[in-house]
C-alpha cells in the first residue's frame, strides 16, 4: 500500500472507487485492448443484482443486531448500484448530509448516464461492531449509538459504452491494516482521508414506525 495524493483521489471517485479510500486504485493501462468477454461478465453481474435488495427485517429493531444489519443493508444497496447503475435506493437509505454516499452515487450515475457499466468492483463487510449506550438514556439523555465497519472490495473494472475496458479496480484488502494505517490514511501532506476499512455510521437514527433511518457513513478517523 502506498500513499495517494489528492489528485489521484480524483481519479479514483470518477472511476468509481471509492475516494479517499487509500488502497483503490485505478489504471488506464490496456484500456480497449480487453476481450469481449469482459462486457459479458458486467451484464452478468447487472443480471443478478437486478432487483435492489430489500430492507432486512432486523432494520426494524432498535438493537445493535438491528444497527450492524443495517449498515449491511447499506452496502447491499451500494453492490447493487455499482452492478446495475440504479442508486434510487441507495440515494433513499443514505443521509442528505453523508459527503462519502453522495461521492460515490455521484460517480455511479457518471458512468452508467454515459452509457458505460461497471463490471464486478463489489464490496464486502470483514468486520462489524456497534453500541446503544443504555446508561445514557437512564440520565434524561439521547442513546449514544455508533456502528464501526470495515469494506473489501474485490476487483473490477470500468466499461465504456461499447463493453471496452477504460479503467481497472484495484482489490482493497485490508489485511496488515494496522501495520499500514498511517500509509493509507493520510496522504502526502498529513491530511486524513481514510480507508474503507474502517468505516463509521455517524449518529444513526432511529425510528419507532420505519427503523433504522438513512445512514451518514464516514471514514473512521479513530
Amino acid at each position: 500500500m502506498v500513499r495517494i495524493h489528492k489528485m489521484e483521489l480524483v481519479a479514483l471517485s470518477a472511476a468509481v472507487a471509492l475516494a479517499a479510500s487509500g488502497c483503490v486504485g485505478v489504471s488506464e493501462e490496456g484500456a480497449g485492448n480487453q476481450p469481449d468477454a469482459t462486457a459479458a461478465s458486467g451484464s452478468d453481474s447487472a443480471q443478478q443484482a437486478a432487483k435492489a435488495p430489500q430492507p432486512p427485517a432486523g432494520l426494524e429493531e432498535e438493537t445493535e443486531e438491528g444497527l450492524e444489519a443495517a449498515a449491511d443493508y447499506w452496502v447491499a444497496l451500494l453492490n447493487h448500484a455499482v452492478a446495475t447503475g440504479d442508486t434510487a435506493s441507495l440515494k433513499e437509505f443514505s443521509a442528505p448530509d453523508c459527503s462519502l454516499c453522495q461521492e460515490q452515487i455521484a460517480a455511479i450515475d457518471r458512468v452508467y448516464a454515459e452509457g458505460g457499466s461497471i463490471a464486478d468492483g463489489q464490496f464486502s463487510i470483514v468486520e462489524i461492531s456497534s453500541s446503544l449506550d443504555q446508561f445514557q438514556e437512564e440520565d434524561g439523555d439521547d442513546k449514544v449509538a455508533f456502528a464501526n465497519f470495515g469494506m473489501e472490495r474485490a476487483a473490477g473494472e470500468v466499461l465504456d459504452s461499447g463493453g471496452k475496458a477504460s479503467g481497472q479496480i484495484e482489490p482493497v484488502s485490508c489485511q496488515g491494516i494496522d501495520s499500514t494505517w498511517d500509509e493509507v490514511a493520510y496522504d502526502k501532506d498529513g491530511n486524513f482521508i481514510g480507508s474503507i476499512c474502517r468505516l463509521a455510521v455517524q449518529e444513526p437514527e432511529f425510528d419507532e414506525t420505519t427503523g433504522w433511518q438513512p445512514l451518514d457513513v464516514a471514514f473512521n478517523a479513530q
